[in-house]
This record gives structure tokens, C-alpha cells and sequence, in this order.
């Protein structure tokens, strides 16, 4: 009988197995065949597609001519890179910790209760102090100066940190051939919490972006050269001084290729820091051509509507006969 009952237990053993087996198997074919496809897609459209280890090391000269679609009968420059993985995972160390993100809108408590045998007394007043406040990283002249200050401290040891391949803690990566990229995140992370406060004060992430000019604060940081080494900066509502980061970036020292007189390039702050200032006000000039030219479409609709009512008032002409400049 036990013979019989380990006969059993093997045989169930090695379903088990074969089962695991045929998931694993198919887990692989998965995984394999997604990554064919997304190959296939690239291929078709002329895109290059590596995996992350072929851009360890390489300088910005090399990823060019990885990158250049003219090999492939296109023009410019495109790479598709991955880990080649069934999620297509980022080659980089994203500097997402989660227990220091900086968002938009928070709330906190002023005062807390009081303790004590007088609680019940002062109850009422200590109800007072714990209302509920919300800071704003939107408000530029208040509360909002305290969260951009975090958000500062957030990217600069996103990269000026000691190396770490710890995905919880800033800075950037120890192994570069896992990690060619370290990103820097400079913008508002979004919680539930500042979805609600934000939603509540009528608020969106474009919003949020422009008023707070969270963009233009990176771009200065970028250019004073706060941060040790830049590969991939994330920023929102790119439309928004995008092009003066791509300004910054691409002439950060050692970027340009450009010679001038000196022995050195151009470059960094050796070079004018991009006009971020956004004015929506015309210029004077076209203020005055505006109203000329309002002024004398209104001049000619009331001229109009006057000998309307003109001859409205003088009744019919038709039947009216002028004689020696009398009206018969």
C-alpha cells in the first residue's frame, strides 16, 4: 500500500513538473515572441532597436551613429532602447523614491490637540488650531517657496548623491553597464492626495506647471551647473521652455561641438542663459494699429446706422418730386 501511495505522489510529481514546465515554456515563448514583435515593428518603420547593455560606455558621437536613420533611408536621428524584458522596461535608474516625492498640493495640520486635564475646557479652541491647511507649490510668494526648495533638494540628489543601485534611494546608479541612464524627475509627482487638493482648488498639471514655473527653475539649475551629470531629464508640459532645456543640455560642456577663437568652445555659462520670459502683452505699437483699425470700423457702422435713421425718419422717397430745389 505504500508502494502504492509513493507510485501515486511520483506520479503527481511529475504532473506537477510537467505542468510547471509547460508554463515556464510558454512564460518564455511569451517573452521571446513580444520581443520579435516589437523587433519587427522597429524594423518596418527603420527605427534601430538594442537592448540596454549596447549603450553602456558610449559616448554621445557613438549613440549618433546608432541613431542615424539615414542608414535605413530616413532622416535625423531615432533608438529604441529597452531591457528586452515582457514589460520593455526603462534602461535607468528612474529616482523614484517614494517615500521623499515632491508634489504640487499637500495639507497639514496647525497646532495639535492639547493634552492635559483643561482638554475638555479648551476643546473648542484647540478644534480652531487643527484646521486643516494646504500648501501650494503654486502660490510662488508663499507656501509654494518651501516646495520648490524640496523639489531642488529631490534632483539635485537624484544626481550629486553617492552611487547607488538602490531603486529606493536617490542618486546615481553604481553599475552603469545595468544602468546607462540616470534620470532626473524635475517636476510635480502626482498622489492621491494632491489629485483631490488640486481638483478641489481648480487645478490642473498644466497649470500647476505654469504658475509655479517649476519648468524655468529646472532650466536655471540646469545652466548654473548644480547637477554633476545629466542623461535623462524629465520634465512636463515640455511646450513650456522645453527648447531652452534642449538649449542648455545640448551646450552643457563637453556637448558642443562648435570651435571658436579660444582653445576651448563655447559653452555652459560661458554661453547667455535662454529668455524664459513668457509675455502674452502686444507690443505697443500694434496696440495703436489695433485700435485705429477698430476705432474705424466703428466709426463707419455708426455712420451707417445715422443715415438709416436718417432716412427712416424722412419717410418715403418714391413718390417725392424736388422743384427749384423744393420738395413737392
Amino acid at each position: 500500500a505504500n508502494d502504492e501511495y509513493a507510485d501515486d505522489a511520483n506520479a503527481a510529481a511529475a504532473d506537477d513538473d510537467d505542468d510547471g514546465a509547460q508554463v515556464q515554456q510558454y512564460t518564455y515563448e511569451y517573452y521571446y515572441s513580444g520581443i520579435a514583435k516589437m523587433k519587427e515593428i522597429y524594423e518596418e518603420n527603420g527605427v534601430p532597436y538594442f537592448p540596454c547593455e549596447k549603450l553602456a560606455g558610449l559616448t554621445v558621437g557613438e549613440a549618433m551613429e546608432m541613431a542615424d536613420l539615414s542608414l535605413t533611408g530616413g532622416k535625423g536621428y531615432l533608438i529604441a532602447v529597452d531591457r528586452h524584458d515582457m514589460y520593455a522596461s526603462f534602461c535607468g535608474k528612474a529616482n523614484w523614491a517614494q517615500d521623499q516625492l515632491v508634489s504640487c498640493h499637500s495639507k497639514y495640520y496647525r497646532g495639535q490637540q492639547q493634552q492635559g486635564e483643561d482638554k475638555d475646557r479648551d476643546e473648542e479652541n484647540n478644534n480652531a488650531q487643527n484646521q486643516v491647511s494646504y500648501t501650494h507649490c503654486t502660490d510662488t510668494t508663499g507656501t509654494g517657496v518651501g516646495k520648490m526648495t524640496s523639489l531642488q533638494a529631490y534632483v539635485s540628489a537624484s544626481t550629486n548623491n553617492e552611487a547607488s543601485d538602490d531603486a529606493d534611494s536617490l542618486g546615481p546608479p553604481a553599475d552603469e553597464y545595468y544602468y546607462p541612464f540616470n534620470q532626473i524627475q524635475g517636476f510635480w509627482q502626482v498622489d492621491a492626495t494632491s489629485v483631490q487638493i488640486g481638483i478641489m482648488h481648480a487645478s490642473n498639471l498644466l497649470d500647476d506647471n505654469k504658475r509655479s514655473r517649476v519648468n524655468e527653475e529646472m532650466v536655471r539649475m540646469a545652466y548654473k551647473g548644480k547637477f554633476n551629470a545629466i542623461s535623462v531629464f524629465a520634465l512636463d508640459n515640455v511646450a513650456l521652455n522645453g527648447n531652452a532645456m534642449f538649449s542648455v543640455l545640448r551646450n552643457a560642456c563637453g556637448q558642443s561641438v562648435i570651435k571658436d577663437d579660444g582653445n576651448d568652445p563655447a559653452c555652459g555659462t560661458d554661453l547667455v542663459m535662454p529668455n524664459m520670459q513668457v509675455s502674452h502683452k502686444l507690443p505697443l505699437v500694434w496696440n495703436i494699429v489695433l485700435f485705429v483699425i477698430y476705432g474705424s470700423l466703428v466709426l463707419m457702422v455708426s455712420i451707417m446706422l445715422f443715415q438709416a435713421f436718417k432716412l427712416r425718419n424722412e419717410g418715403p422717397q418714391e413718390h417725392r418730386l424736388i422743384c427749384h430745389g423744393h420738395v413737392v
